[in-house]
């Protein structure tokens, strides 16, 4: 005799499948229209003060993790979903941004400017016990300020030698930098503004902080490829000598064999040195093309003098 069913058991229900206009979507269609909303620009207005740092990570996520829990726990914020690439947290004198990539973070706090010392308000994050996710390869001090005749001679800070002065947003805002690092080992860009609104303000600090932060990323490959040089000066007169010796007579020509050795051996040297650094050259190569994007962005135009 079949036994009766139990109507207290619970009954899995399939989870509700997305639609959209009425027909099911396709499984990653909401991560893929959500891209567009996944990195929103700041909103800013003058005068604000942000200081971003970036930090090699290695693609550690874990160092990011126990980063923002400090910061979380340390201003009274919910800690924010460590699974995303990009979150943040803000708190009465400011708000801090975390974004994560491949091989390295950044970390942006953005804070109001003290009228009278001109230094952002509130507690500094990356003070006070701030545990960095790893070594600092960009730091960047960016000032928005309101352009009147006073704040213009703000220019007077910066190295007249390597000043970069241009003007932006058909003319409603300048930027300064002269790419040089103050006391604090940071490089300092000056935003000047008039008739900005929040979100094209925000827009234009963010460019101007790719800019300089894939610029050092990109640079990262320099010291490598000098020091490539002198081993590839090494290969290649070593290969003359060989190629050289291959032309002389059966009676001066050593025996193939070890010559064959020899260029089997400089070839896989060769060989060895590209696979090693294949991937800083490539990253370096694809840094260099969002700095370019972000130049052409900017639509600048060059003040003289």
């Amino acid at each position: 005799m079949q036994e009766p069913a139990n109507i207290n058991a619970t009954t899995v229900q399939p989870a509700p499948t997305a639609t959209v206009y009425g027909m099911p979507a396709y499984a990653d269609r909401a991560a893929a229209v959500g891209e567009v909303h996944a990195r929103p620009h700041l909103l800013i207005q003058a005068p604000r003060g942000i200081l971003q740092l970036a930090f090699m990570t290695e693609g550690d996520q874990a160092r990011d993790q126990m980063a923002m829990s400090e910061l979380s726990h340390r201003f009274g914020v919910a800690e924010p979903d460590h699974a995303t690439p990009l979150h943040g947290m803000t708190w009465d004198e400011g708000d801090l941004h975390c974004e994560k990539h491949t091989e390295f973070s950044t970390y942006l706090w953005c804070a109001s400017l003290d009228s009278e010392t001109g230094e952002p308000c509130g507690e500094n994050p990356f003070k006070h016990g701030f545990v960095p996710p790893g070594p600092v390869v960009s730091g960047i001090r960016l000032r928005l300020l309101p352009w009147t005749p006073e704040t213009e001679k703000e220019a007077d800070r910066f190295d007249p030698a390597s000043l970069c002065y241009s003007l932006v947003e058909n003319g409603s805002a300048a930027i300064l930098t002269d790419f040089r690092q103050d006391e604090d080992g940071l490089t300092q860009i000056l935003v000047l503004a008039r008739d900005l609104t929040p979100a094209r303000a925000g827009a234009l600090a963010q460019r101007l902080l790719e800019i300089e932060t894939y610029r050092t990323l990109a640079l990262l490959s320099l010291p490598l490829t000098r020091s490539m040089t002198s081993e590839l000066r090494r290969m290649e007169s070593r290969l003359a000598a060989i190629t050289d010796e291959m032309c002389t007579s059966l009676v001066e020509r050593r025996d193939s064999d070890v010559l064959l050795s020899e260029l089997t051996g400089l070839a896989a040297e060769l060989e060895a040195g590209v696979a090693a650094n294949l991937y800083r050259f490539g990253a370096s190569r694809a840094y260099y093309e969002i700095v370019e994007e972000r130049l052409a962005a900017l639509s600048e135009e060059a003040v003289s003098g």
